[in-house]
């Protein structure tokens, strides 16, 4: 496996929410409850502080909303939102991150519930670069991508949709850092179909008015997440979460959410108010492209690549990252024969499609080690014998992804067989790192928990140079 492939996973893993997507199958959705209506009262209010503990936060919530409530995702969802103004989105994530520790059902929705919170905590453009930077890594960066979205939502009120200018500029005060970076252009993809009422291509035709490469690349994969989760769970799309937030009958203090709630139209044709955007540039001549775009279908039942096989060249490589979450929805979560899937795309894209496997398969796994080898090992001999390696780089790049965390890489790294297939884990490990931490120091000590005789194969997954004969080594 070439290093530059590494690189490609790199971005796969980023672009996870196995924990989201891979819940869409069948058998997972069984009992896990859809946006029906909450004909209960929501919680009492109760007024807390940046400076009160996440833990005492998290039992009110509990508390507020236990059995009493047909929907306690809906109930969860609001009376969170409703902490933003008084506690800020980090302690509000802090919260959500404590009640995923002690409850099965939050842990569920944790990524989708952080998006709902992203959406709500977006306030003004010039609040954004701040909101955005305020939240937390955890929960596969749900909240970063759904401040992207309020903002976009907030432009689309407005008879607006993100042009150049926007797009070129949004995501600038965080270029500095590798990781933030990555989140908002993600983010920007998930905003984008947010706005373009799901549809794909124009969704993908708007990521091109970005002037940046790494922007539009990193925007094409957020759209086929999104593409994805507006198939397997509709009610987490942006349009989801303002409806579980509005039907609490909104949030004076939430003019973000409330704004939202005018999406309703704007989801039914985001697009159709092209006349309104004539005189605006970039954005007016996108939104009467709009207008002759064909209708789109999202997913084929009947064929597991669509709809990589259906889009451009330059954005099937975003697509193959995120399309392992489609063919488990539709097979039952059925790892081998998702695997033989892969097997049937483009030979440049299979490396993609069997590590986008193996990060649903922490999912399907509930992110325990064991199993999720095991799992993996039912690819064994697809590929040509590769398929069960990609598999394992795609588990462990995403075990780091889930929580920012490179030391449960580290050790799942250490429960891998000997050879090409554990070297290549460190090695994902260290990519992993390089992206997560700035400073070459600190990415060599992250390094340190490998096992000693792959240190330096971590190091070098993470840019570090080392000598041969470093102690260390």
């Amino acid at each position: 496996m070439t290093f530059s492939l590494h690189r490609r996973f790199v971005c796969a893993a980023f672009a996870a929410c196995a924990a989201l997507l891979t819940a869409c199958t069948p058998s997972a959705r069984s009992g896990a409850g859809g946006p029906a209506p909450d004909l209960q009262s929501a919680p009492d209010t109760r007024v807390w502080t940046a400076e009160s503990p996440a833990s005492e936060i998290s039992r009110w919530v509990r508390r507020e909303c236990g059995s009493r409530f047909r929907n306690k995702q809906a109930c969860v969802e609001r009376t969170l939102v409703a902490l933003i103004d008084q506690t800020g989105i980090g302690r509000t994530m802090e919260v959500l991150d404590t009640l995923v520790n002690v409850d099965g059902d939050v842990r569920f929705n944790a990524h989708a519930l952080a998006h709902g919170l992203g959406i709500a905590a977006y306030r003004t453009p010039e609040t954004l670069a701040t909101t955005f930077a305020a939240c937390p890594p955890t929960q596969m960066s749900g909240c970063y991508h759904g401040v992207v979205q309020g903002y976009f939502l907030s432009l689309a009120r407005q008879g607006r949709l993100p042009g150049t200018p926007e797009l070129n500029a949004m995501c600038e005060p965080h270029r500095g850092t590798t990781f933030l970076f990555f989140q908002c252009a993600h983010g920007v993809g998930h905003g984008l179909m947010a706005v373009h009422d799901n549809h794909v291509p124009m969704s993908l035709d708007a990521c091109d008015l970005a002037s940046d490469k790494f922007i539009r690349d990193s925007c094409y994969g957020g759209v086929f997440m999104e593409n994805v989760v507006s198939v397997t769970h509709p009610h987490h799309t942006a349009e989801g979460h303002a409806g579980t937030q509005e039907a609490h009958g909104g949030h004076d203090a939430q003019p973000a959410a409330d704004a939202h709630a005018a999406h309703g139209a704007a989801g039914q044709h985001a697009h159709a108010g092209a006349d309104a955007h004539a005189g605006h540039g970039a954005a007016g001549q996108q939104a009467q492209a709009a207008m002759q775009h064909t209708p789109w279908r999202p997913l084929n039942r009947d064929d597991p690549l669509y709809p990589c096989n259906a889009v451009a060249e330059k954005y099937q490589e975003a697509c193959y990252m995120m399309q392992t979450s489609a063919i488990l929805y539709f097979n039952g979560g059925d790892v081998a024969a998702t695997g033989r899937a892969c097997e049937g795309a483009p030979a440049s894209m299979q490396a993609l499609c069997f590590g986008s496997l193996g990060r649903d398969i922490t999912a399907l796994a509930s992110q325990q080690h064991a199993r999720s080898l095991e799992l993996c090992g039912r690819t064994a001999g697809q590929a040509g014998g590769r398929g069960q390696l990609w598999c394992t780089v795609g588990v462990v790049q995403n075990l780091v992804n889930v929580a920012a965390d490179p030391g449960e890489g580290l050790r799942f790294c250490r429960a891998v067989a000997g050879g090409d297939t554990k070297s290549q884990c460190y090695r994902a490990v260290g990519e992993m790192i390089g992206t997560l931490v700035n400073a070459p120091a600190q990415r060599s000590e992250s390094c340190q928990g490998a096992e000693p005789e792959y240190v330096a194969v971590c190091r070098s997954g993470a840019g570090v140079e080392t000598s041969a004969g470093s102690d260390d080594e």
